[in-house]
C-alpha cells in the first residue's frame, strides 16, 4: 500500500498541495463562500489533534463525531485519526435513544458535537454515560453552558492544542507515524432500516483500499470542485466523497442545507456530486415541471429535444450504430437546447455518483443527454463502501456496474449478493452473533438480491429480507416495481405492500407539484388537507399511470389497489432512514390500518 494511515495520506497530500483551497463553505450570516488552503486546515487539524490527546485521549480508543455535514467535520475526523484513535460517527439527526446506544456500546469518553442542538441529546442522557468525560461543541453562538466541567469548546481543544504544539513541536508526526495499517481507523453504525443499529469497524487498510481504487474506476484530479452534501457519517460520502477527495486533492464545497444545492451546482463551479437517487428525482421533476410552463410550441420543442437526446445516448450505452445524421442532430439539439437546460441547474458538472437506491435509467439518460455522466454504484457499510461501480469510460445505466478488483462477488443459489474482498470487514463491533449469522465460510452475505448481465455488471433486484410471498407462493422484490412506477411524475414515494395477500397494493406519496398542476388544466379541485381517497378524479389518474408503468412487469407484479397519504415520508418521522431508505417495518406499523383497509 502506498500510505501506511489515513492520516499520513492527510498529511502527504497537505504537504504537496499546501496554499491550494481545500475547503469552502458558508460562514453565517455571510453568503459568501468562505475558503481554507490545506496548509490551514492541516494547522487546525494538528492543534485539534494535540488539544484531545492532551484532554486524555488515547490512540486507539473511540472518539465520537456528532455533527451535520461541514468543513469542520472533516477537521475533527482528521485530528482523531492522526492521533491514532478511532472516529465514531454519529447522523446529527440521530434520536437520543441511538445517540444513547452508540454512546454506551462504542465506550465513548469524548464526543465531538455540532451544535447546541446536538449538545442537548446527550446532555439529557449524562447520567447513563459513566464513561462520558467531555462534550465538545465545535460550533459556539455563546449559548453553550460554560459551568458544566463536562462540556468544553473545540476553540478550547484549539488553544489546550496550541500550547502542546509549543510544549512538543514533533508530536503530531510522530503519532502519525505510530498508527499502523490494522489499527482501526472508523466504527460506522448501520443506519438500517430495522433494529438496533450494528457496529461495523473498518481499519486504515480497509478505507485506503476502498477509497484509493475508486481511481480505477472513476479518475479524477485536482481540478475538480465537489458538492459535499450527503451525510459524512454514512459511509458513501465519507470514503467515496472525502477520503477518495483528499487523495485527488479536490475542492470540498460543503452545503450544509438542501435549498443551498441548486444555487451551489450553478454558480460554484461545482464540477462533481455525490448524490442518492432522490436528489437526481428531484432535479429531474423541477427540470420537467419548469418546462411544461411554456407555450406549447416551445414546450413541444424543447420534450423533442430531450428525448432525442435520451435515445441517442441509449444507442450509444447499448452500442448500436450511430449515423453521421444523428450525431449531428444530437450536436444540434445539445448547443440549441441542452445545454441551455444545463447551464440553469449546472454549468461545469460533469458527473454525479449515486448509489444507495434504485435510479431510473430514463433519468440517468436525460442527464446524459445532457453532458452530465450519472455514474451508479453499489456497496455496503461492510464492504467499505464501493463493491461495484461503473466506470467512467463504460458507464451502463440500469446496472450498478462491475466489482473491483479487490473484491470476489458471486451470486448465491438463492439470488443473494456474497463477498469476499481486502476491504471487506471482519465482524461486527461486540456481536459475535450476527458476525456468524452475516459471514459464512469467508463470504459475507449482502442481504441484497442481484444478479449478472451478459457484460458483467450487476443488477440489483432487491433486499432479501424485503422479499415478498404472495398467497399464490410468489416471491416479489418491491423495490422493483417501486422502482418501476417512480418513473410516473405523479408519484413522489411509494411503498409496495401485499406479503401473503392474493395481490399487492401500495401506499403512494402524490406529488404535490405535478398534481396541483394537472388538477389546474383540469378544472379539477384536490385539496392535500382533505382524504385524497375521496378525489376521484385523482385516483383514476394515478390508476392511469400505474397502469402505464407497469407493462414490463409480470401480472402478479402489478399493483391492484393503493391508498394516499397527504405527506411525505420523512427522516424526522421515523419512516426513513438518514440515506433515505423506506423504514418498511415501521411503515407497515405506522399505516397498518390504511393496508389493511386495502386487503
Amino acid at each position: 500500500m502506498k500510505y501506511k494511515s489515513l492520516a499520513e495520506l492527510f498529511l502527504t497530500k497537505a504537504q504537496r498541495f499546501g496554499e491550494k483551497v481545500l475547503v469552502r463553505y458558508f460562514k453565517r450570516p455571510q453568503r459568501e463562500l468562505q475558503e481554507l488552503t490545506w496548509i490551514e486546515v492541516l494547522e487546525k487539524v494538528e492543534k485539534v489533534s494535540l488539544g484531545l490527546e492532551r484532554l486524555g485521549a488515547k490512540p486507539k480508543e473511540n472518539i465520537g463525531l456528532l455533527a451535520i455535514t461541514c468543513h469542520d467535520w472533516l477537521v475533527c475526523d482528521f485530528a482523531i485519526l492522526c492521533m491514532g484513535a478511532c472516529t465514531v460517527p454519529l447522523y446529527h439527526n440521530s434520536s437520543e435513544e441511538t445517540i444513547e446506544h452508540i454512546t454506551i456500546h462504542a465506550s465513548l469518553r469524548y464526543v465531538l458535537v455540532r451544535n447546541k442542538i446536538q449538545l442537548q441529546k446527550l446532555r439529557a442522557n449524562f447520567h447513563k454515560f459513566p464513561l462520558l468525560e467531555y462534550v465538545i461543541v465545535i460550533e459556539d453562538k455563546g449559548d453553550i453552558p460554560r459551568n458544566e466541567p463536562k462540556i468544553i469548546t473545540l476553540d478550547d481543544v484549539i488553544r489546550i492544542g496550541e500550547q502542546e504544539k509549543k510544549k512538543h513541536p514533533d508530536k503530531f508526526r510522530e503519532n502519525i507515524k505510530a498508527i499502523q495499517p490494522d489499527d482501526l481507523a472508523t466504527i460506522i453504525y448501520t443506519s438500517g432500516t430495522t433494529g438496533i443499529p450494528k457496529g461495523v469497524p473498518l481499519t486504515h487498510k480497509n478505507v485506503l483500499i476502498a477509497a484509493l481504487s475508486f481511481f480505477e474506476y472513476v479518475p479524477l484530479g485536482e481540478q475538480h470542485v465537489q458538492l459535499t452534501f450527503l451525510p459524512l457519517a454514512h459511509v458513501f460520502e465519507r470514503i467515496c466523497g472525502q477520503i477518495y477527495g483528499i487523495d485527488q486533492g479536490v475542492i470540498f464545497t460543503y452545503s450544509e442545507q438542501a435549498e443551498q444545492i441548486p444555487y451551489l451546482l450553478k454558480n460554484a463551479d461545482i464540477t462533481m456530486m455525490l448524490v442518492v437517487p432522490r436528489i437526481l428525482e428531484k432535479i429531474y421533476a423541477k427540470v420537467m415541471n419548469e418546462i411544461s410552463k411554456q407555450p406549447e410550441m416551445v414546450r413541444k420543442t424543447i420534450r423533442a429535444a430531450i428525448d432525442f437526446g435520451v435515445e441517442f445516448q441509449k444507442k450509444r450505452a447499448n452500442k448500436k450504430p450511430v449515423t453521421f445524421l444523428e450525431n449531428l442532430a444530437y450536436s444540434v439539439a445539445k448547443s440549441t437546447i441542452l445545454n441551455k437546460i444545463k447551464q440553469n441547474i449546472a454549468p461545469k458538472l460533469s458527473i454525479f455518483l449515486t448509489g444507495g437506491a434504485p435510479l431510473s435509467s430514463e433519468i440517468s439518460f436525460f442527464f446524459e443527454a445532457l453532458g452530465i455522466t450519472v455514474l451508479e454504484g453499489y456497496g455496503l457499510t461492510e464492504t467499505t463502501a464501493p463493491l461495484t461501480a461503473n466506470p467512467l469510460l463504460a458507464n451502463k445505466p440500469g446496472t450498478v456496474g462491475i466489482p473491483f478488483g479487490h473484491f470476489k462477488v458471486k451470486i448465491a443459489d438463492d439470488g443473494e449478493i456474497i463477498c469476499q474482498g481486502a476491504a471487506l470487514f471482519q465482524g461486527y463491533y461486540k456481536d459475535e452473533e450476527a458476525t456468524r449469522e452475516a459471514i459464512i465460510d469467508g463470504w459475507f452475505h449482502t442481504g441484497d438480491l442481484g444478479e449478472f448481465d451478459q457484460d458483467g455488471y450487476l443488477k440489483i433486484v432487491g433486499r432479501k429480507k424485503d422479499l415478498l410471498i404472495t398467497a399464490g407462493g410468489k416471491n416479489i422484490a418491491p423495490s422493483h416495481i417501486e422502482h418501476k412506477l417512480m418513473q410516473s411524475d405523479f408519484i413522489s414515494q411509494i411503498v409496495v405492500v401485499g406479503d401473503r395477500e392474493r395481490y399487492l397494493a401500495a401506499l403512494i406519496v402524490p406529488d404535490r407539484d405535478v398534481v396541483f398542476k394537472w388538477a389546474k388544466e383540469n378544472n379539477i379541485t384536490v385539496d392535500f388537507t382533505k382524504q385524497l381517497q375521496d378525489s376521484n378524479e385523482l385516483i383514476k389518474q394515478l390508476e392511469k399511470e400505474i397502469y402505464k408503468f407497469s407493462v414490463e412487469l409480470a401480472g402478479y407484479e402489478s399493483v391492484k389497489k393503493f391508498a394516499l397519504l397527504d405527506h411525505e415520508l420523512t427522516i424526522d418521522s421515523g419512516e426513513l432512514t438518514p440515506t433515505l431508505k423506506v423504514k418498511r417495518k415501521f411503515v407497515m406499523e405506522k399505516y397498518a390500518d390504511k393496508i389493511k383497509e386495502l386487503f
